[in-house]
């Protein structure tokens, strides 16, 4: 049975930290895609590369520390998801007040000669729901990022705090033993 059980949580840290590194893939693969509307946005301070590379690196050490379990390797993913997590919400962050302030209009008041021509509009707004609906997909991603780092801290929190406590058990009775103490 116990061996079931440590398969099932190697299976499910494996998933869970895949799942982590396709956030941080699909972060990093839609920044490019991504046109800069204004100084200081999203896309002008790369956000998307520096949120995917800690997403990745969150995943990378979330599956090594199912694969390999130690108290040192735990404690730094509890760390990185930790990290993860933090920057996941900075992440939401982000791409609301990216998707709350997108707007290819002004493209079109730019240029006089066509400022009455529909059709510099009408790209403007088709511009305008691409970048929306991308801002909405990978703030559903974060959220799920979110909830598999704060899962992962979680629970990588109470498998040290099991490991202190059965470590301190043993380290009473080898000291009862050596004192010869009842």
């Amino acid at each position: 049975m116990f061996s079931s059980v440590v398969l099932l949580q190697t299976c499910l840290t494996a998933a869970l930290g895949a799942v982590q590194i396709m956030v941080g893939l699909f972060n990093i693969g839609l920044g490019p895609g991504r046109t800069s509307i204004r100084p200081g946005d999203l896309t002008s301070v790369g956000a998307a590369y520096w949120l995917g590379a800690v997403f990745i690196v969150t995943g990378i050490m979330s599956i090594l520390s199912g694969r390999f379990p130690s108290s040192c390797l735990m404690g730094f993913t509890v760390f990185m998801n930790i990290v993860g997590a933090i920057f996941a919400i900075t992440g939401i962050v982000l791409y609301v007040i990216d998707l709350r302030e997108a707007s290819f209009l002004w493209m079109c008041e730019r240029n006089t000669a066509n400022r009455h021509d529909d059709s510099c509009r009408k790209v403007a707004l088709i511009a305008e729901s691409l970048l929306a609906s991308m801002d909405i997909t990978l703030i559903g991603l974060i959220v799920l990022q979110l909830f598999v780092s704060v899962w992962f801290a979680v629970m990588g929190i109470k498998s040290l705090i099991g490991q202190m406590r059965k470590s301190s058990k043993d380290i009473e009775e080898q000291f009862k033993e050596v004192t010869c103490v009842d």
